[in-house]
């Protein structure tokens, strides 16, 4: 695991003062210990507007919600019967907490620019590219600890750590679709149930 942070090359065009370009370099800064932002520097380095201070508290423990739903599905993977519906709820609970995080952290994004109606929204809002980040970065560090002697773990972290890199490039482009008002946020109404009726 490595401490050298992204570096981002950004150009910007005659058109804006947003960049249209971001060119990842180097690898991914992780710091993983009490869900500490490193493992979203890189993300954030590259929005076109300056971090607001509200929006640290919610990803560390958007980062940390998920890191104990990693180790939760770890478990109830190696469980006996009578053990997997504790987990089960356990993970549910965690899965209810992880999007109420995600739609603080659009909320507190959606201040940031309008939403015209009028354009297209992106697939996805920041907030759930931002889950995905979290969960990718897991993903490459879970994955690191298997490389010592395995060549087949080490290749992986290499395909992983190009797939986070493309996500980190794709969150920066996305934010600036969304501050120079060329797409919007995607409706922000959550549908989905996780045992907690009208939620």
């Amino acid at each position: 695991m490595t401490n050298m942070p992204a570096q981002l090359d950004l150009d910007t065009g005659e058109r804006d003062q947003y960049p249209r370009t971001v060119v990842i370099q180097g690898k991914c800064c992780f710091d993983i210990q009490n869900g500490q932002r490193g493992w979203c520097e890189d993300a954030l380095a590259g929005m076109p507007f300056p971090r607001s201070p509200e929006l640290l508290e919610p990803l560390n423990r958007l980062y940390a919600n998920n890191s104990r739903q990693w180790d939760a599905e770890d478990r109830v993977r190696r469980a006996v019967d009578g053990e997997i519906p504790a987990i089960k709820r356990e993970i549910d609970e965690l899965n209810s907490r992880r999007h109420e995080l995600i739609e603080q952290i659009d909320r507190i994004f959606d201040a940031t620019w309008g939403a015209d109606q009028d354009v297209p929204p992106l697939t996805e809002s920041i907030g759930s590219a931002l889950d995905r980040l979290s969960v990718e970065t897991l993903r490459v560090m879970h994955t690191e600890q298997l490389v010592e002697g395995d060549a087949s773990a080490a290749e992986r972290v290499a395909i992983l750590r190009r797939q986070r890199d493309d996500l980190v490039w794709s969150i920066a482009v996305a934010c600036e679709d969304l501050a120079s008002g060329r797409r919007r946020t995607p409706r922000p109404e959550r549908m989905k149930l996780y045992g907690k009726p009208g939620r």
